[in-house]
């Protein structure tokens, strides 16, 4: 039979670094809900799109994104492959570099 009617699939799979993890993702949802679904520690504040703090470096494969990074991304950060996770969907396996949270020390300020 021909390929033309096969199915896509309907999970991607997300690899996370520097955490070295991978999570699966499926067709329609957002990354960061993904992630967060399955207890990553992913930096994040506002889940909407207008904070940027959970931007990741897209660094392989292919996202549709939800609106237009360039409202919260500069120029720059969009040319050096910056995505907004809370506004991302995956048209295939990837691979992303997030900044992980830091730890607050208590005490300290």
């Amino acid at each position: 039979m021909l390929n033309v009617f096969k199915k896509a699939p309907t999970t991607s799979v997300a690899r996370i670094d520097p955490l070295e993890i991978e999570i699966r993702v499926e067709r329609g949802d957002r990354l960061l809900s993904s992630a967060l679904g399955q207890g990553v520690e992913w930096p994040h504040r506002c889940k909407v799109g207008s904070c940027g703090t959970c931007k990741a470096i897209l660094l392989s494969g292919d996202i549709k994104p939800q609106l237009n990074f360039g409202y919260v991304l500069t120029p720059e950060e969009i040319e050096e492959g910056y995505i907004l996770a809370c506004q991302s969907t995956l048209k295939s396996d990837i691979h992303v570099l997030i900044k992980p949270r830091s730890k607050k020390r208590k005490g300290k300020r």
